[in-house]
């Protein structure tokens, strides 16, 4: 879903960028006449952006065998609707990360307006 990683601070934070085009398949169902990005999906761009962050993260962050996992999303705010043919650019950075768990601020921006802001959390997971 992510389309381009724009800046990366190991250990610290990301910036993504997400294309919303018109072609996606959400978008056949979630309004067709005006469509919106689904807030549900904006949250998806989030954690694949933090997942690429703790990837490249030493120490506390993944390593071969093991994901972090969403736990719980909190104080997430959607402040404007987002459409097919802009561009969000995602913003992580962590707020915690321990041994078994880590939270997340984020900010999406269109066109330098915040469009969603909160926290999530993740857990990790061995396979």
């Amino acid at each position: 879903m992510v389309d381009r990683v724009l800046e990366l601070e190991p250990g610290e934070r990301i910036k993504t960028l997400k294309n919303v085009t018109g072609n996606e398949i959400q978008f056949l169902g979630h309004f067709p006449e005006c469509a919106i990005m689904p807030g549900v999906f904006i949250v998806e761009a989030i954690g694949q952006s933090a997942s690429i962050l703790f990837s490249k993260t030493k120490g506390k962050g993944t390593e071969k065998g093991e994901a972090m996992v969403l736990g719980a999303i909190n104080n997430m705010r959607f402040l404007a609707p987002v459409y097919p043919g802009q561009t969000m650019i995602i913003e992580v950075r962590f707020d915690k990360l321990m041994e078994e768990v880590a939270l997340v601020q984020a900010q999406v921006l269109v066109e330098g307006d915040i469009v969603a802001m909160g926290q999530l959390t993740f857990a990790r997971k061995v396979f």
